[in-house]
């Protein structure tokens, strides 16, 4: 439990070497919530509309601002945002390349943190 400890005091007072992770955690619960969830639907082969992704993170921040967080991230090219091949009013969300490289290294270097 040490290890972890120590290695989640060192990875937030870090270099944050990594911009999409950088981007995510430095919006409080709500950016980190959406980037886990992101995270989470990637790996699970799913795809979320930024209306259910509101809806997971609404106990966090108002409307408002997570539609302009992901319209920011959309801007930095961290997420990206499409039009649902099966209702074309309805926009799905999902996380660039950059994201999951980035994503990828760092849940590595956690996993390790904890062995």
């Amino acid at each position: 439990m040490l290890k972890l400890t120590k290695y989640l005091i060192s990875d937030i007072k870090g270099d944050w070497s990594k911009p999409s992770i950088k981007f995510f955690r430095s919006h409080g619960a709500y950016g980190y919530i959406i980037w886990l969830t992101l995270m989470r639907l990637y790996y699970e082969k799913k795809t979320i509309s930024v209306e259910a992704l509101i809806a997971e993170v609404n106990d966090f921040s108002s409307r408002r601002t997570i539609i302009d967080f992901i319209n920011k991230g959309v801007d930095a090219k961290y997420v990206i945002k499409k039009n649902s091949p099966n209702d074309k009013r309805k926009i799905l969300i999902q996380p660039t390349e950059i994201t999951i490289k980035e994503y990828s290294e760092w849940s590595n270097e956690f996993v390790k943190s904890v062995v």
